[in-house]
């Protein structure tokens, strides 16, 4: 008689903690560098919640926003504020695999961008950062009036010792006061 409340009772116990465990991690947005995961690294995307995956730099701001289902990053610099370093704006970090796959290759970086509806920016910039090895240099594209696909391409330098950290960073082109953007998307290829 004792076994049948024992074994329910420790199955049910079980399931229990196994959700307790997994509870904190439920609902949770994307964060940290962005991967390839091993699957596929000619086209590596950005989008959705992954845009959660931003970091904001120092004086920019980068937000998240959600409108009818569908993530968007607000990015909004004032143009007194506006820093060199690529890696001081808002940017996305990319990880290690991704990083030695893009290595001595020529990438081209497309975003989906859109002047935001106050203070929209008509101008994105764009840089693409090997760390130590070098950057692309602030690539400045003219945004229209909807979403706007821009690009530009660049030859990533090989890997010189340790791996460096690479960057993908993007900031509204600010020639004075604040402007703002809002991104869909940056897709990142590897060409042949």
């Amino acid at each position: 008689m004792r076994d049948k409340f024992f074994f329910p009772l420790a199955a049910l116990l079980t399931v229990m903690m196994i959700f307790l465990a997994i509870q904190p991690g439920i609902g949770r947005l994307p964060t940290g560098a962005v991967a390839g995961d091993g699957v596929d690294y000619s086209r590596i995307v950005i989008d959705d919640t992954y845009l959660n995956k931003i970091v904001q730099g120092t004086e920019a701001s980068a937000q998240l926003i959600r409108d009818k289902g569908t993530y968007f990053l607000y990015i909004e610099a004032a143009a007194d504020e506006l820093i060199a370093a690529p890696e001081l704006n808002p940017h996305f970090r990319i990880a290690a695999d991704v990083e030695m796959q893009f290595a001595g290759r020529r990438i081209r970086v497309t975003a989906r961008v859109r002047p935001a509806d106050a203070r929209g920016a008509s101008q994105v910039e764009m840089n693409y950062s090997a760390g130590r090895a070098g950057d692309s240099g602030w690539q400045t594209l003219d945004l229209g009036q909807g979403f706007t696909e821009v690009s530009f391409e660049y030859d990533v330098p090989p890997l010189q010792g340790e791996q460096g950290v690479d960057y993908i960073a993007i900031r509204p082109a600010a020639p004075e006061g604040s402007r703002a953007i809002i991104l869909e998307s940056i897709v990142l290829e590897r060409l042949p």
